[in-house]
C-alpha cells in the first residue's frame, strides 16, 4: 500500500466521521424543537383547560346570569319610554327577567346548599382534591380514594373531619 492511498483513505474517514457527527447533531436538535413545540401545545392546551374551568365556577355563572338581568331591565326601561307600541314585547321581556331571577335564585341555594361555600362562614372553596389512603379490611389489603376541601378562612375537611378550624367564626 502506498502512502498517497492511506492519506487519501484517512482523509475520507474525516470526512465521513464530520458527516456522521453533524448529521447526528442535526438529528438531536430536530428532536429537541420537536420536544419544545410539544411542550408548548401542551401549555397551550392546560391554559385553555383553565381558562374554560374559570368560566365555569359559581361566581361566573352568578355574574353572567345577573348581567343578564341587568341589560333586561336597561331593555325593558327603554321599551317602556316607547310608549303602548311595545306592550308585548315588554311583556315578553319581563316574563325572562321572571326566568332569569328564578334561575338565579335556584344558583343561590344550589350554591349555598353545596360545598362551594364555607358552612360555618361563608368563605368560597379554594381548593378541592383527593388522595388515595391505603389499609387493610378483613385482612385484605385495600385502598379508598378521598376528598378534601380547603376554603378561604382557613376551614378544611377531609375524610376525618376538620383538618383545621374556620378563622371567621368565635368559638
Amino acid at each position: 500500500m502506498t502512502n498517497e492511498v492511506i492519506f487519501y483513505t484517512q482523509i475520507g474517514s474525516v470526512i465521513a466521521f464530520l458527516f456522521v457527527v453533524f448529521g447526528v447533531y442535526r438529528l438531536l436538535v430536530e428532536q429537541k424543537d420537536a420536544t419544545i413545540q410539544l411542550l408548548k401545545q401542551r401549555l397551550d392546551d392546560q391554559t385553555e383547560a383553565i381558562r374554560l374551568l374559570e368560566l365555569k365556577t359559581p361566581d361566573a355563572l352568578a355574574k353572567s346570569l345577573s348581567e343578564r338581568v341587568e341589560r333586561q331591565l336597561a331593555e325593558i326601561e327603554r321599551l317602556r319610554l316607547d310608549g303602548t307600541l311595545n306592550k308585548e314585547e315588554i311583556l315578553r321581556k319581563e316574563a325572562e327577567i321572571r326566568d332569569v331571577q328564578v334561575k338565579m335564585s335556584s344558583l343561590a341555594t344550589l350554591i349555598k346548599d353545596s360545598e362551594f361555600l364555607c358552612p360555618k362562614c361563608g368563605a368560597p372553596l379554594v381548593q378541592r382534591g383527593s388522595y388515595t389512603i391505603h389499609g387493610y379490611s378483613g385482612g385484605r389489603e385495600a385502598e379508598a380514594d378521598v376528598e378534601y376541601l380547603a376554603y378561604e378562612c382557613g376551614l378544611s375537611i377531609n375524610h376525618e373531619g376538620e383538618t383545621s378550624p374556620c378563622k371567621n367564626t368565635n368559638p
